[in-house]
Order: C-alpha cells, then structure tokens, then sequence
C-alpha cells in the first residue's frame, strides 16, 4: 500500500480498492468511506482523504449536517397537517415526522406538538428529491409515549443550543461522551440528548452554566475541557 497518501476528494467519489492495497487487509473508518459491491471506496464526505498505515479515512471539519439512516437528531417542528409533522433539521433540511412515529400512538391518543416545538428523534429515510423520514419509535424500547420515559420524544423545557457540528459529533463517540458528561455529573443533576446535526438539549438546574461550558469546551482538546469543567465547580448548584 503507499503510505501516507493525501488529496482532496468530494462526496461519492469513487476510488478502485484495488489501487490502494497490495497484498493487505485494510480499514476503514465507515463513517467516513463505503467499500461498494464492486470494490470502490466510496467517500461520504469532501475533505482530505488520507491513507496511511493501513487505514483509510476522510479528514474534514464538516460544517453543514448531512443526515444518515438511523442518525439521533434533534429537530424543531416547522409546520404540520394531519399526517404529518414538518421538521427542521438545520441547514435548510425538512423531513416528515409522522404522527403515528411514536410508540403506542393511535389515532385517538397521539402526540399534540405545537409549531416551534423541538423534538428528539432519528432518521429512518434519506431522499434526495423529496422530504426524508424521521420516527421516534426506539426499536430497543417499547415504552409508549404517554409514559414520558421514551428516548426519542418531544423535548419539554430545557436548554437547547447549536455548536460546532464536529464537537457536537464527538460527544457522540463512545470515548468522548462518557468522559464530558460524567465529570459535569459529578457536580450536579441532568438530562442531556446530542443530536448529531449540531444540536444539544440541557435539562436541569445548571442547564444554562453547563451550556456556557459545552460553548467554551467545544475548541479545547478532552483534558482540557475536563479541566476548565473542574475549574467552574464551584459555579454549579448543590
């Protein structure tokens, strides 16, 4: 394989696989790259696709969202019919949430939510022509709605704010999210859903002062932001 090699690539781009390995397995980072039936990478992103030791990724600091199958969003209802909910997921992008999305909902006993509400849901479809589909029915629950307890639902009260799409995305990870928000629980009481098109809803007596710390963490490296998070302790309510 070359090593370390680097040039600017454009979403969909396709690259022969075989170009790139000789003799040798390779990975790949799948939220950067496809492998397609007819052994092409596939980038999903521009940015700087880079090779080396094996591994093969797209290097890039997105700034607008491209949605994926089965992404956590948080969206804000821009309008509604019968049918259907009209979501806003940033950037321009409306995607229908129906109302029958939610667990145990019926047409008789469904979600009422108003215009300007922000609700917590996941990409089910993509559309390139037409309006995606969001649902908040959570395949690994089947707590119905009316108990208050679903993962994906409307967000009542709360705090929500946009930040940088790539630290948003990090809190996402399996490293980084555990290790933000365990040290901010250590100080004090919340719920928190990151929704990966850049947005984060805070619920909880500090929402505001822990806010101001997810702004202020989002351009510092993770031991850093646990240290500034340390630093502002004493802020936080008892």
């Amino acid at each position: 394989m070359q090593s370390a090699l680097v040039y600017i690539t454009l979403p969909g781009e396709r690259i022969p696989l075989k170009s790139l390995v000789i003799g040798n397995t390779i990975k790949t980072n799948k939220q950067d790259v496809n492998i397609t039936k007819s052994l092409e990478i596939e980038t999903k992103h521009a940015g700087w696709f880079w090779i080396d030791k094996q591994k093969i990724a797209i290097c890039h600091n997105p700034i607008y969202y491209t949605p994926e199958i089965e992404d956590y969003v948080i969206v804000q209802v821009t309008g509604k019919n019968s049918e259907y909910y009209f979501c806003d997921l940033g950037n321009g992008l409306i995607y229908n949430l129906n109302q029958m999305d939610f667990e145990g909902a019926t047409k008789k006993n469904k979600p009422n939510i108003q215009i300007g509400q922000f609700i917590y849901a996941r990409v089910i479809e993509l559309n390139h022509y037409l309006k995606g589909k969001l649902s908040c029915i959570n395949p690994q629950s089947k707590k119905e709605w009316t108990t208050g307890e679903n993962l994906f639902r409307e967000l009542i009260g709360g705090v929500i704010v946009d930040l940088p799409l790539n630290f948003v995305q990090s809190l996402l990870s399996s490293q980084t999210k555990p290790e933000l928000f365990k040290e901010i629980s250590k100080h004090s009481s919340f719920e928190v859903c990151v929704g990966k098109n850049g947005r984060i809803w805070i619920k909880g007596n500090d929402a505001v002062l822990i806010i101001n710390l997810l702004k202020r963490c989002a351009p510092l490296q993770l031991e850093q932001q646990l240290n500034l998070i340390n630093k502002f302790a004493s802020q936080f309510q008892q």
